[in-house]
């Protein structure tokens, strides 16, 4: 290498010197101390000048100034100064080491300046030297920066591989990190897409990463399975880069297997048919991972069909060796295990209290919650951009207290994101009067009337509702329902969109009934809505005729898929369980939270929301 100039070498003292004693303000950050003006006035001039001396210098000679100045304007968060600096550089005489120093720097001005294609094209591969002449901390800040605007720009595929292509030049400790943010972009791909994936690369890295990712995706509900294909699949990929360090969802895998209870106490009133229901479809799930040569625990049941107090026999069951208590699913027991500092092992409540807190860590609480679907349906509503409800529910007079939490939790919600409730109306039978004074068209008629009267002769005039409503939201069951909503429709109505309880869905094959219901917005379980998955037979060996009972089989069935996947709840915000229910998650207060799907009738038939 050439040794420099005597004047390149002053000049690159005197840089270094300024960007040490320079405090001038940066961005449009405030300074921890006030300002001092003079001192900011002769800093710009400084950086000023030393630009207006590499401009007097040789190209070749001036190209390391520039680059510096563009940096420390940069951090400055002067970025068009940055820029401007960057645009003084000769591309042409610029050393490869240089000129990739150079890219990478502009690529983070647009990253900062929030402009992820521009990145891209800034950093697109043929724009840089051959990658031989690059460093290992040139080629990591040229991988993040490519992985998080492929991000921003919702391309997780190319964002994910860009991470993959940063693997081999990280330690041990940062791959670790590294393998994580893989897994999570990998994971919210569609089963289907990962297998099209795999089978369209021969890049052993990347189709090995698909590859594990599928048996994530594919057996998310059968943790025996998922170990099995987990195995071969390290048998298979002994090199890869994953099998030396697992994603940390795969390592958790590995170890709940290990450490899942052998023995498992069931406690439900088997004297219900509620209970009843929740515990064949709990046995349902058992048998059919037996079948499947998985591994299950010893299911001991205990009857709470009579129990005034749960606690004694919650006693037994851990004194008879229960390494984890399933049950129980009465209110007023969860209640009283609620007040106990000391359950001794893992207890997973079948319902839970809405607002009030254990004082034990080992209670988690898991119900068909009528809060949690309703507010889920507020925040769908309000995310589809209404801002202008009006509710109808049935009368409180009919004693349904599922119905009234519905409506109580709805607007909670709603008037906590700052939406507005415009109209609260109630019904019996009177489906007509009760839509018509919601709609203001009680009020309209009365006007006509009078008007009427006034004039001495008949007003005719056509029927207007009120027109500041954007959505409905309906609490009724499928035949109150089948008669509100075309009521709705003859009333003028008929074009606000209705978010309905799930209620409305009778799971019958009642399609021309139901042709009623076209176009009502409600979450339901993926059970109603035909995932079975390997537990098919279920719908065999014990069929529903109801929705609300098929709720409760899909209810009991996840119960058994928790039992070993608590601990893999709690690993993350972000971590889930594909149920027969709704996406398993972990809320507050150890509240298992049931995701619902999006879901809407067309030609009366049940389909996902697109």
């Amino acid at each position: 290498m050439e040794s420099l100039s005597p004047k390149l070498t002053i000049l690159l003292v005197c840089s270094l010197l300024l960007v040490a004693c320079s405090t001038s303000k940066t961005g449009n950050d405030s300074p921890k101390l006030p300002a001092v003006n003079v001192e900011t006035r002769a800093s710009r001039p400084a950086t000023g000048e030393l630009l207006q001396q590499a401009g007097r210098l040789p190209a070749i000679e001036a190209a390391p100034i520039y680059l510096q100045a563009a940096a420390t304007l940069r951090d400055q968060g002067d970025l068009n100064g940055a820029l401007l600096a960057l645009d003084k550089l000769p591309q042409l005489a610029l050393a490869p080491a240089m000129k990739t120093d150079a890219l990478l720097l502009r690529a983070e001005i647009a990253a900062a300046r929030t402009l992820p294609r521009e990145v891209l094209s800034v950093l697109n591969p043929e724009n840089l030297p051959p990658p031989e002449t690059m460093s290992v901390e040139q080629k990591t800040r040229f991988h993040n920066l490519r992985a998080n605007a492929q991000v921003a720009i919702g391309a997780t595929v190319s964002s994910a591989l860009e991470l993959i292509a940063l693997d081999p030049l990280l330690t041990p400790a940062s791959q670790r990190n590294n393998h994580e943010s893989i897994w999570k972009k990998l994971d919210t791909l569609p089963l289907d897409q990962l297998e099209a994936l795999s089978g369209a690369t021969d890049e052993t890295v990347p189709k090995g990463w698909y590859e594990l990712a599928l048996i994530a995706r594919s057996y998310s509900s059968d943790m025996d399975r998922q170990l099995i294909e987990l195995e071969r699949w390290k048998l298979a990929w002994s090199n890869h880069p994953a099998a030396r360090v697992l994603p940390p969802q795969m390592e958790l895998l590995e170890t709940l297997a290990r450490e899942r209870p052998r023995q498992v106490a069931l406690l439900l009133p088997m004297g219900t048919s509620y209970g009843t229901i929740i515990g064949d479809a709990f046995m349902s799930a058992y048998y059919s991972l037996q079948e499947l040569g998985g591994q299950v625990p010893v299911i001991r049941f205990y009857d709470t069909t009579s129990i005034t107090d749960i606690r004694p026999l919650h006693m037994q069951a851990r004194q008879e060796g229960a390494q984890l208590i399933i049950g129980p699913l009465m209110k007023q027991h969860v209640a009283q295990l609620q007040q106990e500092t000391d359950l001794g092992v893992p207890t997973l409540a079948l319902n839970n209290l809405e607002g009030s807190e254990s004082r034990s860590p080992l209670l988690y609480q898991f119900g068909l919650s009528p809060e949690d679907e309703s507010r889920q349906l507020a925040v769908k509503a309000w995310t589809d951009g209404h801002r202008r409800v009006a509710i109808l529910t049935p009368s409180d007079d009919n004693n349904d207290e599922a119905a009234i939490r519905k409506r109580d939790s709805f607007i909670a919600i709603w008037q906590n994101m700052g939406g507005k409730v415009l109209a609260l109306d109630s019904y019996r039978t009177d489906y007509t009067d009760s839509i018509s004074r919601m709609l203001l068209l009680s009020e309209a008629e009365d006007r006509q009337d009078r008007l009427s009267q006034l004039l001495g002769r008949t007003v005719v005039s056509q029927a207007r509702r009120r027109q500041d409503i954007d959505c409905i939201y309906l609490v009724a069951q499928p035949a109150a329902a089948r008669q509100i909503i075309p009521s709705l429709a003859y009333l003028y109505a008929g074009d606000i969109p209705v978010y309905a309880s799930q209620d409305v869905y009778s799971a019958t094959a009642r399609q021309t009934d139901d042709r009623d219901l076209n176009g009502v917005i409600f979450g339901e379980s993926p059970w109603l809505l035909g995932d079975t998955g390997s537990l098919g037979k279920v719908r065999q060996l014990f069929p529903m005729t109801s929705a609300a009972n098929l709720r409760l089989q899909a209810f009991g069935m996840d119960a058994f898929r928790l039992y070993p996947r608590l601990r893999l709840l709690e690993s993350g915000a972000d971590a889930s369980i594909p149920g027969a229910s709704g996406t398993l998650k972990l809320g507050p207060n150890r509240n298992i939270v049931r995701e619902l799907v999006w879901s809407t009738i067309t030609d009366g038939l049940i389909h996902p929301l697109e």
